[in-house]
């Protein structure tokens, strides 16, 4: 896949190690996402390294032990394993091997992988596709790439691979490996094959040079020996399939023929598998050879994958979506794929697991997914896969959670606050707390979410004791992690998987082992791992041979002498009474250190919080469109702040305490026309002090009386002057934006012309000249015409986030929409996100579907709020009488796909509230329907009046109109 720019979009060039926004036209550019703040935090406690260790394939601590043991093979277009049939409920986890999502590009610890590993295995993923085997770079631009320059290799980089494998097979988990790319990330692709020998890229597919080079890499890959199991990779049933490369676009028979030859003379028993981005690549069908036809989707639907599976299989080959946008990982997809056999495997992008300190690890491609789900969104995709799997056959296992680890409770101004790693399985955590001999409590009144990882404990009370408990899906709690006895101080535990928090190491490695890894002394010789924490008190190491290490202090960090150490009931070696900031563990022999806790004394302040002011809204400001984000000075010693929210009743209208910034932006809709109160405290363990002012008041802005004309096409010159306003998103089908005519109103409309044959749809995207402020209307109308049949998607950017809704055209002719802003969600691709019509800074119309034709726009207009409108005298001369006419309301969609039918002459805003079904009525019957067809008529008003007026935006959903 490639990676995304931040344009809008239906295209999905899918990157695999980076994607970024919606519907993404991509780019060759890689963002590394940051880790979480508190790994962040907790990370800059010390400086970090580029690698993992110096080797991680020291001897394990247990036996490996793999439930693969039988390889996969092919019966035709079937897979088959122990005489069944056999299918794959998949994932993609691209990383295992080399990861760029935690403090830069760097190996993963062996916890991230075993964690996310866990994570798909509960979930019933039977297979993962990794780019793990693609590693290459150029000229040393990635020295920890396993070639790091053309024909040179780095044995040590298969540390995290051999891990992977290992662990993978103890799960009864198969992978499919890549073996190059087509696009350039961090981990490599083809490239590296040719620019190094003066080619094009497109002669890494003729050139023998190039071939060469690949198959010495492919020979170095395929023919490794686990340093962990001592299993050749080409024996171990863990491998299913060797990929030729990741969604290679310039493929020819003679080199797929060539290439799969080669992978099995030293693989016999392993499968090999080739495929390219969105459609079938033909070479694939016709290679003798080759197993398995790899076709990706974003977006994916049941009929087009059943589609692409039936010509595969008719083919001979078996089928497999090696990546589906996990977006759309939904019963309304999976159920049907589920049933039909021809489906080999749905393998979703991209799957990602506990960060090694705190919470999840994030990713910003918009189709990153965790399992069991940090979101509601992704719990309701992590059910349809989990469902999935038990469709097809998968048993899903029972298997009980395993403890949380708190990596830290870091005290600031009296406060403490806890941070934990998180378990594979865990849908919630309970932090609690214990003073003295009481019963242990809650920190927080409710359970905390999948993706938590830190809370603030705001009483603090003297001499807590804290621990975490994991929490199932049926809201059983998992056994708790050690207790944490922060004593007044600070504690920082590093489960030394990686360097992220020590200071130096030398002479030791993370070796490898099933429960995630632990340091030891390289070669059995010595080794050190040290750590710098100011105040140091008490340093705590879990090592398996005390008497094998010993601990050290220091002032400056170079001197060191020995500090006093006990050895606990449990084995731990503690020593107290350090003399500096400076402190390491000398290990020797075969000593395994599992664990360092940290002890170092924290000042607690003497007095209450600073001053501090007030800052956004002002006191007495007036016109607020939108929940704004409120904001105020830092006050000195403060540990964390209060907010609150009240009405003009001197009701709360939205609280929060424990906020560590100086911002908020509560999750409330304000009402228009109104006065509020704001007000925040600054809070540390000795007292609390109020904001200057106390209080501070704003005033929403009153609802708009007058409708804004967002686009009449009106202001075009010529075709030329509609197609350089409204530019194709060329990831998508071929579109021709003209000029065309609305003859129900004898006025100029935009037409475009499509033709969706390739990736499925076409769409145009305006880019607003400068935002517009959408705020207090309910809604979009206009007009539109197109083939019945066709799916034809409004998309707007708002706030800086996507929001659309889909119409399913089921009538011919033109037809007025009115669609309410309830109607518009987040598209399946983009993150979960409230709609802040505030600032419209862009709008896109698409269409989805098979063939040709042509979409005609016109007259997008908002709609207006019947309250918002003077009541009209039903007598008074040229205003609407008695008689059948429109009644109630706006209507109240719920976004999605919504028909549109129809030819008569409905008015766009007869809709009721309940139902958004359109229905005649008496005009008399309530002013709240004359208000409505005020607002019509507002609206029609200064349509007229802006005509002449360049307006853009967005809308979508449904009413119908018919045409002249």
């Amino acid at each position: 896949m490639t990676t995304p720019t931040a344009t809008n979009d239906h295209d999905h060039d899918h990157d695999h190690l980076s994607r970024t926004t919606p519907r993404p036209v991509r780019t060759r550019s890689i963002r590394v996402c940051a880790v979480v703040a508190t790994g962040v935090l907790l990370g800059s406690l010390a400086p970090l390294t580029p690698h993992q260790a110096e080797t991680a394939s020291a001897a394990p601590r247990a036996d490996w032990t793999t439930q693969n043991t039988e390889f996969v093979t092919r019966d035709a277009s079937r897979l088959r394993l122990g005489g069944e049939t056999f299918r794959a409920s998949g994932a993609n986890i691209y990383w295992l091997g080399l990861d760029e999502n935690v403090g830069g590009v760097d190996y993963p610890t062996f916890f991230r992988i075993k964690d996310t590993l866990d994570s798909a295995h509960r979930a019933g993923i039977t297979v993962v596709r990794s780019h793990m085997g693609t590693s290459t770079a150029q000229d040393d631009a990635n020295t920890l790439a396993l070639m790091p320059s053309l024909g040179e290799y780095d044995d040590d980089a298969f540390a995290t691979i051999d891990f992977a494998v290992a662990y993978a097979g103890s799960l009864g988990i198969r992978l499919i490996l890549p073996l190059t790319d087509e696009w350039e990330y961090y981990h490599g692709g083809h490239r590296d094959f040719t620019t190094p020998l003066g080619l094009e890229s497109a002669d890494f597919y003729t050139d023998p040079r190039a071939i060469d080079a690949y198959q010495d890499y492919v020979d170095h890959v395929v023919g490794r020996t686990n340093a962990l199991t001592g299993v050749p990779y080409a024996e171990d049933p863990t491998i299913m399939a060797w990929e030729l490369g990741n969604e290679l676009e310039g493929m020819t028979l003679p080199w797929i023929d060539e290439q799969v030859a080669h992978i099995k003379r030293q693989a016999p028993s392993q499968l090999v598998a080739a495929g390219r981005r969105f459609d079938i690549d033909p070479d694939t069908l016709a290679a003798t050879a080759l197993d398995i036809v790899d076709v990706h989707y974003y977006p994916p639907t049941a009929a087009r994958v059943s589609a692409d599976a039936a010509t595969v299989t008719a083919a001979g080959k078996v089928y497999i979506a090696g990546e589906y946008a996990s977006t759309a990982a939904t019963p309304t997809l999976l159920s049907p794929l589920a049933q039909d056999q021809a489906v080999s495997g749905m393998f979703a992008w991209s799957l990602f697991g506990h960060d090694d300190r705190a919470g999840l690890v994030p990713h910003d491609d918009g189709f990153t997914f965790h399992l069991p789900g940090g979101t509601p969104s992704e719990e309701s995709r992590a059910e349809a896969i989990r469902q999935y799997a038990r469709d097809i056959g998968v048993v899903l296992p029972a298997l009980p959670l395993e403890a949380p680890l708190v990596t830290s409770v870091q005290r600031a101004q009296g406060i403490s606050t806890i941070t934990w790693r998180g378990t594979a399985g865990a849908t919630g955590y309970v932090v609690e707390r214990q003073v003295a001999d009481q019963p242990w409590t809650t920190v927080t009144e409710e359970a905390l979410g999948a993706s938590a990882g830190t809370v603030t404990d705001i009483e603090s009370p003297a001499g807590a004791s804290y621990r975490v408990r994991a929490l199932d899906g049926t809201g059983t709690t998992g056994p708790a992690s050690d207790v944490v006895h922060p004593d007044g101080g600070d504690v920082l535990v590093d489960p030394v998987q990686d360097w992220r928090l020590s200071s130096a190491h030398d002479g030791v490695t993370v070796a490898a082992d099933p429960d995630g890894g632990s340091v030891i002394a390289t070669d059995g010789a010595s080794g050190t791992v040290a750590w710098q924490r100011a105040g140091l008190t008490r340093a705590e190491f879990q090592v398996d041979e005390p008497a094998a290490a010993r601990v050290e202090t220091s002032v400056d960090g170079s001197s060191w002498v020995p500090a006093a150490t006990v050895v606990t009931d449990d084995g731990s070696a503690v020593a107290d009474g350090l003399v500096g900031d400076h402190v390491r563990i000398v290990l020797s022999g075969d000593a395994h250190l599992t664990r360092a806790t940290l002890r170092s004394a924290a000042v607690d302040p003497t007095t209450a919080p600073g001053a501090f002011s007030l800052q956004a809204p002002l006191d007495q400001t007036t016109g607020t469109t939108s929940t704004p984000d409120f904001a105020w000075t830092a006050a000195a010693d403060a540990a964390y702040y209060r907010f609150a929210l009240t009405d003009p009743e001197g009701t709360v209208a939205a609280s929060a305490d424990g906020l560590t910034g100086t911002s908020y932006r509560p999750d409330v809709t304000l009402v228009p026309g109104t006065t509020y109160r704001w007000s925040v405290e600054a809070v540390n363990g000795v007292g609390t002090t109020t904001s200057v002012p106390t209080t501070a008041s704003f005033a929403t802005r009153p609802l708009p009386t007058e409708a804004l004309v967002v686009e009449d096409f009106e202001e075009y010159a010529d075709d030329a002057a509609v197609a350089s306003t409204y530019v194709r998103n060329t990831g998508g089908g071929a579109v021709t934006p003209t000029l065309g005519e609305n003859p129900s109103t004898g006025s100029q409309a935009g037409q475009f012309a499509y033709d969706l044959a390739g990736p499925g749809y076409a769409g145009v995207v305006r880019t607003l000249a400068e935002a517009q402020d959408w705020w207090g209307y309910t809604g979009l109308s206009l007009s539109l015409r197109a083939p019945a049949g066709v799916d034809v998607t409004v998309q707007i950017v708002a706030g800086g986030s996507y929001f659309e809704t889909t119409l399913a055209v089921e009538g011919e002719g033109w037809q007025q929409i009115d669609v309410p802003f309830s109607a518009f969600a987040p598209p399946a691709w983009a993150g979960d996100a409230a709609l802040d019509p505030s600032s419209v800074t862009q709008l896109a119309f698409y269409l989805g579907g098979d063939g040709a034709g042509e979409l005609l726009v016109d007259d997008v207009v908002t709609t207006v709020d019947p309250a918002a409108v003077l009541p009209v005298d039903p007598g008074a001369p040229g205003t609407p009488g008695g008689g059948d006419g429109p009644a109630a309301g706006p209507g109240s969609g719920a976004g999605g796909a919504v028909p549109v039918s129809g030819t008569g002459t409905v008015p766009a805003s007869a809709t009721t509230a309940s139902t958004g079904l359109a229905f005649t009525g008496s005009a008399s019957t309530t002013a709240l329907a004359l208000a409505a067809l005020a607002s019509v008529l507002a609206g029609a008003v200064a349509l007229r009046a802006a005509r002449r007026r360049r307006l853009a935006s967005t809308t979508t959903s449904v009413v119908e109109r018919g045409e002249a």
